[in-house]
């Protein structure tokens, strides 16, 4: 059985390569987006998540482990799968929004999971360092969720 340790370096390297994920999905995306605005949006991103990735990497060295390096297996299987739609749908906007939603939808679910572990709780700087990430995730959710409104409503006018 594990010990709370290794749970907490469990849940530690999930959250990198949850962020690993992030970074690649908001690459493609910038790269495969028209408008000017949004690549410069999905770029930053790409860039806080590896910021995110970084830190949770200093965190697992501090107890002494090798950070991951590659994203999650479902990542990898969510990622073919746009791929295969992409080839037979093309890329538009609102299926590039709905991949970055449902991105950071499942961050999200995993940060606050990795919150809810009793070991993180005993460790305020690890507490504030995840809750300050969940937050600035669950901010750009919501710009997500906002740019995928307004195009919905401009398809609708």
């Amino acid at each position: 059985m594990a010990t709370e340790m290794e749970n907490l370096i469990d849940q530690l390297e999930l959250l990198v390569k949850i962020n690993i994920d992030r970074t690649k999905g908001y690459s493609v995306a910038a790269r495969d987006v028209e408008e000017p605005q949004l690549k410069a949006l999905f770029e930053k991103l790409e860039k806080e998540s590896e910021g995110f990735a970084d830190d949770l990497g200093e965190v697992l060295k501090k107890y002494k482990q090798t950070p991951p390096e590659t994203g999650t297996t479902a990542a990898r299987f969510h990622q073919f799968w746009i791929d295969i739609k992409d080839k037979l749908l093309g890329k538009d906007r609102d299926a590039i929004l709905s991949s970055c939603e449902t991105g950071d939808e499942t961050a999200l679910a995993t940060y606050t999971e990795a919150l809810a572990h009793e070991k993180i709780q005993t460790l305020p700087d690890i507490q504030i360092l995840l809750e300050g990430q969940q937050t600035i995730i669950a901010q750009d959710l919501m710009l997500i969720q906002s740019l995928r409104n307004e195009e919905k409503n401009i398809s609708q006018a």
